[in-house]
C-alpha cells in the first residue's frame, strides 16, 4: 500500500498544493519557515488529527485536505473497511476544517466521524516525531510489536484458549449459589415449575387441536337449534304442514267440480308427502346430535391450563416445554450442587495451572524476545547518535490475562548517567523520532503499517551520522512506504522522491509551494543545503557525489 497522492489547500501559508507519490522513500526538504512540517499537519488531519480553524489560511472559509492511497489491504474487523474499493483497493480520504470550528471527514465520498476515520487512519499510517500520533508509545502497542518479533503467535494462541477454558470454569463456579436460604427457595420453586410443567403432559399443538374441537362443538349447539327450530316450524299444530294440508283439500274440492284442477291437487299431495317427510327426517337425524356438557367442560378445563401455563413458562407449548426442561436441568444442578462444586474446583484447579504454565513459556520468551529486540535496537542506535546502550525493555509480570501475565515496556536513557525512562516520557521530539526510527528498521518485518512519516528524525544529528540514517531510512522503505521531512542532504540523497518545499511573498502574502524535483534538480537542491542558495560548484560536485554513493 501506499500514499500516491495528497492535495492541500488553505492550510496556514499553503495556499493550494497537490503531490503525486511513489512508493519507496519520500523525503520533503526545503529552507526553514518554508512549511515543510505543513506536509505532515496535512497527512496527520488526513489520518484523523484534531482539526482548529487557526490552520486555516488568512482569507480563506476552510482548509481541506485530500490522500489518495492505493492497493489498501483489507481488514474484516475493520467497520470502515467496506469503504475500501474492492477493485481497485484505491481509498480517497479528504477532510475539511471550516472558520467555525467544523470539521468534515469522508472515505471513498462517505461522510464518517472524524474518530472512526482517527481509527481508520492508524491501519494506514503512523506519524513519528509529535507524541499524540506515536503508538508505538502505548502499552499493547510495545507488547504486540515485542511479540511480532518474537514470533509468538503459537503461545498467544495458548494463553488465549487457557484462558477462555479457565474462565468458563470460573463462570460455572460463580453461578452456583452458597446461600442456603436461597438455595432452598429456588430449589422448592423449580421442584414446583417442573412438576407442575410434567403434569400438565402437553402435547405438541395440544391448545390449537383443543381450539378447533371447542369451535366444532359450538357450531354443533348452532346447529341442533336450528334443526329443531325448522321440526317446530313444519309439524306443529297450525303449522306449514297443516297449512300445505288445508290448501291440498281445497284444490281436491276445486278438482271435484272442474277437472283442470286435478293436476294441481296431484302436486299438492306430492309436496305434502314431501313435507311430511322432510318434517320426519330432519327430527330423526336432530335427534342423533349430541353435546356432551361434561366434555366441553373438560376440554375447556385443559385448554385453560395450558393458558395459564403459558403465562407463567412461555408463549407457545413448545416454549413451555423447553422451560421446563431447563428448570429441571437446574434443578439437578442445584441438587447436585455440592459434587458439581467440587468438580468445578478441580476442573478450575486444572485449567488455572494450564494457562500459568502457557503464560509462564509466554514469559519466557518475551525476555528472551526483549534481550534480543533490545540488543538489536542498540546495535542501530550509534549511527543515529544516541547511546549505543540507550534502549531497554521491561517484561514485568502482572495478574495473567489473555494476552498472558506481562507488563511490557519500552524505556530510554539518551543522557548517560540518567535512569531509563519509559518512552512515552522521553521529553526529546528528535530522540524520540530517531528512537522510534531504530525500532522501525529492527521491527519492519513485524510492524504492518504500511506508511510511515518521520518528522524531525535527524534532529541533534550531525553529518558524521546523516549517511547511516539515510541509509536506515531506505532500508526501511523496503518493507514501508517511508516520508521523511529532513535538513541533512545526506538523508535526501537516498531519496526515490524529492519533494522541495519553498515560500515566495507576493503582494505581502506569503505563498508556500511544493514540487517534485527532477534528478538536475537534485543536486541543486543538495547543494543548497550543503552550502546554502547560491552554492558553488564544490557543493554542487559534493550533492552529486552524495546521489552517487547512494545509489551505489
Amino acid at each position: 500500500m501506499a500514499l500516491i497522492e495528497l492535495a492541500v489547500s488553505n492550510l496556514a501559508v499553503i495556499e493550494s498544493v497537490r503531490l503525486r507519490l511513489s512508493r519507496g522513500f519520500v523525503v520533503v526538504t526545503g529552507e526553514t519557515g518554508a512549511g515543510k512540517s505543513l506536509v505532515v499537519d496535512a497527512l496527520a488531519l488526513a489520518l484523523g488529527a484534531r482539526g482548529a480553524s487557526e490552520l486555516i489560511r488568512s482569507g480563506a472559509t476552510s482548509l481541506r485536505v485530500e490522500a489518495i492511497f492505493d492497493d489498501v489491504p483489507r481488514d474484516p474487523t475493520d467497520p470502515l473497511d467496506e469503504l475500501v474499493d474492492l477493485e481497485e483497493g484505491s481509498l480517497i480520504v479528504s477532510r475539511e476544517v471550516t472558520a467555525d470550528g467544523r470539521s468534515l471527514a469522508r472515505v471513498n465520498d462517505r461522510t464518517v466521524t472524524v474518530g472512526a476515520l482517527a481509527a481508520f487512519g492508524a491501519r494506514l499510517a503512523e506519524i513519528h516525531g509529535q507524541h499524540e500520533h506515536q503508538r508505538l508509545f502505548a502499552a499493547d502497542r510495545q507488547r504486540a510489536l515485542l511479540d511480532r518479533f518474537g514470533g509468538h503467535e503459537t503461545l498467544l494462541a495458548e494463553v488465549a484458549e487457557a484462558w477462555r477454558e479457565w474462565r468458563a470454569i470460573t463462570a460455572q463456579a460463580a453461578e452456583l449459589l452458597t446461600d442456603p436460604h436461597e438455595l432452598q427457595r429456588r430449589t422448592e420453586l423449580l421442584r414446583h415449575q417442573v412438576h407442575e410443567i410434567e403434569a400438565s403432559a402437553l402435547q405438541p399443538d395440544e391448545d390449537s387441536a383443543l381450539t378447533a374441537r371447542l369451535r366444532a362443538v359450538q357450531n354443533l349447539e348452532t346447529v341442533i337449534r336450528a334443526v329443531a327450530d325448522a321440526v317446530r316450524i313444519i309439524q306443529r299444530d297450525g303449522g306449514a304442514l297443516d297449512a300445505l294440508r288445508a290448501a291440498l283439500a281445497q284444490l281436491e274440492a276445486a278438482a271435484t267440480h272442474d277437472e283442470r284442477f286435478g293436476a294441481l291437487a296431484e302436486r299438492g299431495r306430492s309436496i305434502v308427502e314431501e313435507a311430511t317427510e322432510l318434517g320426519r327426517d330432519a327430527g330423526s337425524l336432530g335427534e342423533q346430535l349430541n353435546v356432551d356438557p361434561a366434555t366441553r367442560t373438560t376440554m375447556e378445563e385443559r385448554l385453560g391450563l395450558i393458558y395459564d401455563l403459558k403465562r407463567k413458562y412461555g408463549e407457545s407449548i413448545e416454549a413451555i416445554a423447553a422451560f421446563g426442561a431447563d428448570a429441571a436441568a437446574e434443578l439437578a444442578r442445584l441438587e447436585n450442587q455440592d459434587a458439581l462444586r467440587e468438580q468445578l474446583r478441580k476442573e478450575e484447579e486444572t485449567t488455572r495451572g494450564r494457562l500459568e504454565a502457557a503464560s509462564a513459556r509466554l514469559h519466557d520468551a518475551r525476555h528472551q524476545a526483549a534481550d534480543a529486540l533490545a540488543s538489536r535496537v542498540n546495535a542501530e542506535l550509534p549511527v543515529l547518535g544516541l547511546p549505543g546502550d540507550a534502549f531497554g525493555i521491561e517484561v514485568t509480570p502482572t495478574e495473567v490475562g489473555p494476552q498472558g501475565g506481562d507488563y511490557v515496556e519500552f524505556r530510554f536513557a539518551p543522557n548517560p548517567g540518567e535512569p531509563p525512562r519509559p518512552m512515552a516520557r522521553i521529553a526529546s521530539g528528535g530522540e524520540a523520532s530517531r528512537l522510534s526510527l531504530a525500532l522501525k528498521v529492527v521491527l519492519a518485518g513485524a510492524d504492518e503499517t504500511p506508511v510511515l512519516i518521520f518528522d524531525e528524525v535527524d534532529s541533534g544529528v550531525g553529518g558524521r551520522n546523516a549517511g547511516a540514517l539515510g541509509e536506515r531510512l531506505k532500508a526501511l522503505s523496503a518493507f514501508h512506504q517511508v516520508l521523511c521531512v529532513t535538513h541533512l542532504p545526506q538523508v535526501a540523497a537516498h531519496a526515490d522522491v524529492h519533494i522541495h518545499v519553498g515560500k515566495r511573498v507576493e503582494e505581502g502574502r506569503t505563498y508556500t509551494e511544493a514540487r517534485i524535483l527532477e534528478a538536475e534538480q537534485r543536486a541543486d537542491e543538495l547543494a543548497a543545503m550543503l552550502a546554502g542558495e547560491g552554492a558553488g560548484e564544490e557543493a554542487r560536485a559534493t550533492a552529486e557525489a552524495l546521489l552517487r554513493a547512494a545509489a551505489g
